[in-house]
């Protein structure tokens, strides 16, 4: 199986085993981020250069026999709704295209924490506010599987990015994610860690049990 191909947890596990390096994951799905990003249109931000250091730390460490987090080495992506430190965070508006947060959201720190590697940002419609992705930002996130189709939203980047093997880790928000699914951009061996308050709530919190991660998980065995 390809490196773009393979869930969190079994790269986490190569890694750790040293079966894989996190440079050459780091690297593999960059070079998957170039390859789609023309006609897919999943990120807003790459964040090329800082991915290829981190990695590089995690493969000292990993060397090192020092102590390693559950995910170390794993790429991830990150909404580009939720902070990021020196990153950019738009909130898919021009009114913040250059807004640099100097604090991780908690969702994204706890992934660092536990070693993973921020490869970029994904696209959101304005604000988060349609299930659609599109914005005056970036334009509009394509359907993987029918580039004439929406990737639905607001999670659309993030839901695009997973399917395509842009990284086997994204965060987004609850409810628009099920919606991407829904709009057929999510292969059956995706799923969106979530909250379990129902949809239709007419209590919808945006506070952090709404923040969910696709992630990429293998088929069932045979």
């Amino acid at each position: 199986m390809r490196i773009t191909e393979t869930d969190a947890l079994t790269l986490a596990r190569q890694i750790r085993t040293k079966e894989v390096s996190p440079v050459a994951v780091v690297d593999a799905v960059l070079r998957r981020i170039d390859a789609l990003q023309p006609t897919v249109n999943a990120f807003i931000t790459v964040t090329a250069d800082e991915a290829r250091d981190d990695a590089r730390r995690a493969e000292a460490a990993v060397m090192a026999g020092a102590r390693l987090g559950p995910l170390h080495g794993v790429p991830f992506s990150v909404k580009d709704l939720l902070f990021t430190t020196g990153v950019r965070t738009t909130m898919g508006s021009l009114i913040f295209a250059d807004q640099v947060p100097t604090e991780d959201a908690v969702p994204v720190h706890r992934l660092r924490e536990a070693g993973a590697i921020l490869i970029g940002k994904t696209t959101t419609p304005e604000f988060g506010h349609k299930p659609l992705t599109d914005s005056p930002l970036f334009g509009a996130t394509r359907n993987p599987w029918d580039l004439s189709r929406t990737a639905g939203g607001s999670s659309g980047g993030a839901a695009a990015a997973v399917a395509t093997g842009q990284g086997p880790l994204a965060l987004g928000t609850d409810g628009p994610p099920r919606a991407a699914a829904s709009s057929g951009s999510s292969p059956p061996w995706a799923a969106c860690r979530t909250s379990t308050r129902p949809i239709s709530s007419p209590r919808r919190p945006t506070s952090a049990p709404w923040r969910g991660a696709w992630r990429r998980r293998p088929p069932a065995s045979t």
